[in-house]
Protein backbone atom coordinates (compact mmCIF):
# COMPACT_ATOMS: atom_id res chain seq x y z
CA UNK A 1 0.00 0.00 0.00
CA UNK A 2 2.71 2.61 -1.25
CA UNK A 3 1.48 6.68 -0.37
CA UNK A 4 2.62 9.44 -2.47
CA UNK A 5 4.80 11.60 -0.76
CA UNK A 6 7.11 14.21 -1.55
CA UNK A 7 9.33 17.04 0.29
CA UNK A 8 8.63 20.75 1.36
CA UNK A 9 12.12 20.85 2.38
CA UNK A 10 15.07 18.96 3.47
CA UNK A 11 13.46 18.61 7.04
CA UNK A 12 9.69 18.34 5.82
CA UNK A 13 7.74 15.39 4.52
CA UNK A 14 4.01 15.33 3.23
CA UNK A 15 3.01 12.03 2.84
CA UNK A 16 -0.61 12.01 0.98
CA UNK A 17 -3.47 9.16 2.12
CA UNK A 18 -5.67 9.35 -0.86
CA UNK A 19 -8.13 6.10 -0.04
CA UNK A 20 -9.69 4.72 2.47
CA UNK A 21 -8.17 2.87 5.16
CA UNK A 22 -10.08 0.11 6.53
CA UNK A 23 -9.08 -2.69 8.79
CA UNK A 24 -8.19 -5.33 6.42
CA UNK A 25 -5.69 -2.58 5.42
CA UNK A 26 -4.31 -1.16 8.84
CA UNK A 27 -1.10 -3.04 9.01
CA UNK A 28 -0.15 -2.48 5.73
CA UNK A 29 -0.64 1.26 6.09
CA UNK A 30 1.50 1.18 9.11
CA UNK A 31 4.16 -0.38 8.22
CA UNK A 32 4.24 1.72 5.09
CA UNK A 33 3.87 4.98 6.90
CA UNK A 34 6.49 3.75 9.83
CA UNK A 35 8.86 2.71 6.70
CA UNK A 36 8.22 6.09 5.15
CA UNK A 37 8.74 8.32 8.07
CA UNK A 38 11.87 6.61 9.81
CA UNK A 39 13.75 6.34 6.11
CA UNK A 40 12.78 9.90 5.59
CA UNK A 41 14.74 11.38 7.58
CA UNK A 42 12.48 14.47 8.06
CA UNK A 43 12.17 16.30 11.04
CA UNK A 44 8.16 16.84 10.26
CA UNK A 45 6.30 14.45 8.42
CA UNK A 46 2.60 15.51 7.55
CA UNK A 47 -0.25 13.33 6.84
CA UNK A 48 -2.33 14.54 4.54
CA UNK A 49 -5.55 13.05 4.68
CA UNK A 50 -7.65 13.68 1.46
CA UNK A 51 -10.21 11.11 1.64
CA UNK A 52 -13.42 12.45 3.49
CA UNK A 53 -13.78 9.24 5.14
CA UNK A 54 -11.55 8.41 7.83
CA UNK A 55 -11.78 4.98 9.80
CA UNK A 56 -11.02 3.79 13.19
CA UNK A 57 -8.34 2.06 11.33
CA UNK A 58 -6.93 5.01 10.16
CA UNK A 59 -7.30 6.80 12.93
CA UNK A 60 -5.29 4.29 15.15
CA UNK A 61 -2.47 4.00 12.62
CA UNK A 62 -2.02 8.02 12.76
CA UNK A 63 -1.37 7.73 16.61
CA UNK A 64 0.58 4.25 16.67
CA UNK A 65 2.79 6.69 13.74
CA UNK A 66 2.84 9.38 15.63
CA UNK A 67 4.07 8.01 18.70
CA UNK A 68 6.70 6.13 16.55
CA UNK A 69 7.86 9.47 15.05
CA UNK A 70 7.76 11.39 18.23
CA UNK A 71 10.23 8.83 20.09
CA UNK A 72 12.48 9.27 17.14
CA UNK A 73 12.37 13.26 17.85
CA UNK A 74 10.23 13.73 14.22
CA UNK A 75 6.84 15.96 14.77
CA UNK A 76 3.70 14.01 12.88
CA UNK A 77 0.88 16.74 11.96
CA UNK A 78 -2.50 15.77 9.75
CA UNK A 79 -4.27 17.47 7.09
CA UNK A 80 -7.50 16.84 7.09
CA UNK A 81 -8.85 19.28 4.65
CA UNK A 82 -12.86 18.14 4.51
CA UNK A 83 -14.76 19.21 7.58
CA UNK A 84 -16.69 15.82 8.04
CA UNK A 85 -12.41 14.13 8.39
CA UNK A 86 -12.18 16.48 10.99
CA UNK A 87 -15.08 15.93 12.73
CA UNK A 88 -13.65 12.40 13.22
CA UNK A 89 -10.47 13.50 14.79
CA UNK A 90 -11.95 15.91 17.20
CA UNK A 91 -15.33 13.84 17.94
CA UNK A 92 -12.56 10.63 18.63
CA UNK A 93 -10.50 13.05 20.96
CA UNK A 94 -7.60 11.77 18.92
CA UNK A 95 -7.18 15.74 18.23
CA UNK A 96 -5.59 16.11 22.03
CA UNK A 97 -3.03 14.05 20.90
CA UNK A 98 -1.85 14.44 17.26
CA UNK A 99 -1.74 17.96 15.47
CA UNK A 100 -4.68 18.44 13.02
CA UNK A 101 -5.19 21.23 10.32
CA UNK A 102 -7.45 21.84 7.72
CA UNK A 103 -4.97 22.87 5.19
CA UNK A 104 -1.31 21.84 3.89
CA UNK A 105 -0.15 25.36 4.98
CA UNK A 106 -2.06 25.35 8.28
CA UNK A 107 0.14 22.19 9.23
CA UNK A 108 3.45 23.47 8.28
CA UNK A 109 2.29 26.47 10.53
CA UNK A 110 1.22 24.06 13.57
CA UNK A 111 4.62 21.96 13.21
CA UNK A 112 6.73 25.02 13.71
CA UNK A 113 4.63 26.52 16.36
CA UNK A 114 3.68 29.47 15.00
CA UNK A 115 3.53 32.30 17.48
CA UNK A 116 -0.22 34.05 18.02
CA UNK A 117 -0.57 36.62 15.42
CA UNK A 118 -0.40 39.80 18.63
CA UNK A 119 2.96 39.05 19.55
CA UNK A 120 3.83 38.93 15.00
CA UNK A 121 2.17 41.94 14.81
CA UNK A 122 3.86 43.65 17.97
CA UNK A 123 7.31 42.08 16.33
CA UNK A 124 6.67 43.94 13.19
CA UNK A 125 5.95 47.37 14.60
CA UNK A 126 9.07 46.82 17.32
CA UNK A 127 7.13 47.24 19.93
CA UNK A 128 6.84 44.52 22.95
CA UNK A 129 3.18 43.98 24.09
CA UNK A 130 2.63 43.79 27.39
CA UNK A 131 6.79 43.51 28.15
Amino acid sequence: MPFPCYRLSSDDLVIEIGDVVDAHEEEAAERELRTVVTGSGARTVIVDVRTALVTAALVDVLVRVHRAARDRGTVVCVVARRPLARKVFRVSRVSRTLLVAATLSGAAALTRGCRPAAEERDERSGRNAGR
